[in-house]
């Protein structure tokens, strides 16, 4: 599809299998957020390492959310149109280092000093977590994706480039910024609710909660109930008040100031509200700028408790 000269960027979703494998992997990775994704990842984590080959579970012990790791991530990405996982991993094994590096560059992917080494650590990584762990989740987790980028896409023509953005994230703002010509969302389960956002040249990722769960009841959504639960708390109605009133996004350090609490404290309370659909967080590509209020939401878990109280 040809770039809107008068859209800040073209906005496009799209799922396929590599890109959940490596939503998963990013999550078992990123151990810092283990207590704060749905699968409550501690519990999951200790339980997907149970079943992992000495070997493999060391190498992910070794691995860190870092620039490697985003070199690594846009590989994957970048060959993610091949095919399937195995089709992927056949296609970054079978490329020359020299037209590997060409298109990472075309991409926009940085260049490490040890692209080969790199690679073979790709390629150990998709293969082994494909093999003992990814090719055994839940089917239907998999089929709710595709059905989730299936509706999505519906949407294409109905909002502007921004507001798009908006509805699918549950509030992100991605500033238009120099080069930036495209936003590719991709909907992802195992991080839910965080994202993962990464920029290569002049296109922007981003992984966003997909609203996809394997639950047995028919009460609220881990969303509907997160909305819930994350205005019970006196401070964070305060930032929702203080951001409402502002005339423009507040940075992190403005709300701290405001609020007269720790940095910990405060960013714990803002992460519930921006995972809840409380607050817009504005991005100029990976780097957060601030936030701001996001009132639709008041509707929508309105609209979630009248529903839940209504069904039968």
């Amino acid at each position: 599809m040809s770039h809107d000269v008068n859209a800040p960027y073209d906005v496009h979703v799209a799922y396929g299998p590599v890109f959940e494998l490596l939503s998963s992997l990013h999550t078992f990775i990123c151990r810092k957020a283990y207590k704060k994704t749905d699968l409550i990842a501690s519990r999951w984590a200790d339980q997907v390492r149970g079943t992992l080959s000495p070997r493999l579970s060391a190498l992910l012990e070794s691995m860190e959310i870092n620039a490697d790791w985003k070199i690594i991530y846009g590989l994957v990405c970048m060959l993610s149109d091949q095919g399937g996982v195995e089709e992927v991993v056949d296609r970054l094994e079978s490329q020359s280092l020299q037209e590997l590096k060409q298109q990472a560059s075309a991409y926009g992917i940085p260049l490490s000093d040890d692209m080969e080494n790199l690679r073979k650590l790709a390629l150990q990584l998709l293969s082994g977590w494909n093999e003992e762990y990814f090719r055994h989740v839940d089917t239907s987790i998999l089929s709710g994706l595709e059905l989730e980028a299936e509706c999505r896409k519906r949407e294409e023509n109905a909002y502007s480039s921004m507001e798009r953005v908006d509805r699918i994230t549950n509030g992100f703002r991605f500033e238009p910024s120099a080069g930036l010509t495209q936003v590719l969302l991709v909907p992802q389960y195992h991080f839910q609710p965080m994202n993962i956002i990464y920029r290569f040249g002049s296109l922007l990722l981003c992984h966003y909660s997909a609203g996809v769960y394997v639950q047995e009841d028919d009460f609220l959504s881990p969303q509907e109930y997160r909305m819930i639960r994350s205005l019970g708390e006196k401070s964070r109605l305060k930032i929702l008040k203080y951001l409402y009133q502002s005339q423009s996004p507040r940075t992190f350090i403005e709300i701290v100031r405001h609020l007269k609490l720790s940095k910990g404290i405060t960013h714990d309370h803002i992460f519930k509200l921006r995972a809840a659909g409380f607050i817009h967080a504005h991005f100029d590509g990976e780097t957060l700028l601030g936030y701001s209020a996001r009132l639709t939401a008041v509707d929508e878990m309105h609209g979630s408790i009248l529903g839940y109280m209504e069904r039968r």
